[in-house]
């Protein structure tokens, strides 16, 4: 995860450690799923970097204690989440990708520890719970899995993400640290904030439906569930 921060609205006649100020967030993941007892899934190898990216976007509430030492900031964010692999489809003797593209309603609780620095420059450290709500496919915000063919002809598919083949719910944790830019304008203060973290989610992502074999898997040569499927 990396992201960029700009919290803003507090008085220039207030001291920045003291001031309550709401801010937006913005960013990217390089998401993957970690699979458990299932080995031929885990080491499928990633697709392209840059087609692995997602976008987060957020706003915030940062709340100073112990004279700014400390940070609270519970946050609410969109984010995409998902994985990108690559595996030889023996069927159709061809190179394909699966992709898993799922958009989250996700709220955290970012606890940050200032770590002491110049006045320019502010370096933090932080870790974060977080709750997540899997969206519903619905226009733009398409969560959903999909194949597609990489060096020849092969029938693409698509399969929308719903409650038979996604957990509605997901609970996870992120640490990771950052860096804040004081800026002083006439009438106001702002914070630019860079920072990166590692999030790991903590429960199964596959349904019991899933694991009932009762769903239609998209990809029958990648798709095989078993163990636990963790974003």
């Amino acid at each position: 995860m990396l992201a960029c921060q700009v919290t803003a609205q507090y008085r220039n006649d207030q001291k920045s450690s003291e001031a309550v100020a709401i801010g937006i967030r913005f960013g990217g993941n390089l998401p993957y799923y970690s699979y458990t007892d299932n080995q031929a899934l885990d080491t499928l190898s990633f697709d392209k970097l840059m087609n692995r990216v997602r976008p987060m976007l957020g706003l915030h509430v940062e709340i100073p204690l112990f004279n700014g030492i400390v940070y609270v900031a519970p946050e609410v964010s969109f984010t995409v989440r998902g994985d990108n692999r690559l595996f030889e489809s023996a069927t159709w003797d061809t190179l394909v990708n699966y992709q898993a593209k799922v958009n989250y309603l996700e709220g955290r609780l970012p606890i940050s520890i200032a770590i002491p620095a110049a006045k320019w420059f502010k370096p933090y450290v932080f870790v974060a719970p977080s709750f997540g709500i899997a969206m519903p496919t619905v226009g733009p915000f398409n969560s959903e899995f999909s194949q597609t063919a990489l060096n020849k002809a092969f029938p693409d598919q698509n399969v929308s993400v719903d409650s038979t083949n996604m957990a509605r719910y997901d609970y996870g944790f992120t640490a990771g640290a950052g860096l804040g830019f004081p800026v002083d304008f006439k009438s106001f203060k702002m914070v630019v904030k860079l920072e990166g973290g590692y999030h790991m989610g903590f429960r199964d992502t596959y349904t019991v439906t899933e694991h009932l074999e009762q769903t239609q898997a998209v990809n029958v040569n990648a798709y095989n569930v078993k163990g636990k499927r963790l974003r």
